[in-house]
């Protein structure tokens, strides 16, 4: 019975000492509003078309150029591209046309960003797929950069949404490398790695600078929710207790 007393002792002496003391305020993270996320989802949805003209452009003049010397692999990267970007434009031009997917901004979004991802990288591994390893070296610089520099400026006008960007830009900056590597070029490595590097620089601070405005233009705000049944009880007429004689 004295062991059961102490152990009692013990753990209420722990609560107390739990109970005082100081507690650190967990730091929140400030999500941006709801109505600042559906206007990044509406700039995305009108600014990608700019960016998808741009991944059309310079994949037709790619498997023009490349396409004289190795016509096969530019038809079936073409034929890979091409299909990615039916899907993106389609998407695109469905939630502006007000279809039905425009009541889920939020689905249409994720549907979206999962379509840029098999769009960039079938247009980035222009380097890989276009020209083999002894292709001539103007070829397979001019697949790199054109790659490279169109995948990035694409990044650009998905920027309203960070993973629609990024599933442009990250296979943008990786395949160029992965062609100098193959390659052997050292110096050819360190440009497409600085280049990388001052694309992602620029579409960072494009989207931040898109998030801050939208949320600017729409801050965070705290509703206070009514309570029915509370309201109920207030209006309710008092009535004393009666006393019997």
């Amino acid at each position: 019975m004295a062991d059961t007393a102490a152990n009692d002792k013990s753990i209420k002496e722990l609560q107390r000492l739990a109970q005082e003391a100081p507690r650190r305020a967990q730091p929140r993270r400030k999500l941006p509003s709801r109505a600042a996320l559906l206007e990044s989802i509406d700039l995305l949805s009108r600014w990608s078309a700019a960016g998808l003209a741009v991944i059309a452009g310079a994949g037709i003049y790619l498997s023009i150029t490349v396409g004289r010397e190795y016509p096969a692999r530019a038809a079936a990267w073409a034929l890979m591209l091409l299909g990615a970007l039916y899907v993106c434009r389609r998407l695109q031009l469905k939630f502006r046309a007000g279809a039905e997917i425009s009541a889920h901004p939020f689905r249409w979004r994720a549907s979206f960003a999962s379509c840029l991802c098999v769009l960039g990288v079938a247009f980035a591994s222009a380097p890989i797929l276009l020209t083999p390893v002894d292709a001539a070296p103007i070829l397979a610089a001019q697949a790199a950069a054109l790659s490279l520099g169109g995948a990035f400026i694409a990044a650009l006008f998905f920027s309203a949404h960070f993973n629609s960007a990024a599933a442009i830009c990250v296979p943008g900056a990786i395949f160029p490398l992965l062609a100098a590597w193959r390659s052997g070029d050292g110096a050819a490595a360190i440009y497409a790695s600085l280049a990388a590097a001052t694309g992602i620089g620029l579409i960072l601070v494009a989207r931040y600078a898109v998030a801050n405005r939208a949320a600017l233009r729409h801050p965070r705000t705290t509703l206070l929710r009514a309570d029915p049944a509370a309201s109920a009880r207030s209006h309710r007429p008092h009535h004393g207790d009666r006393q019997t004689a």
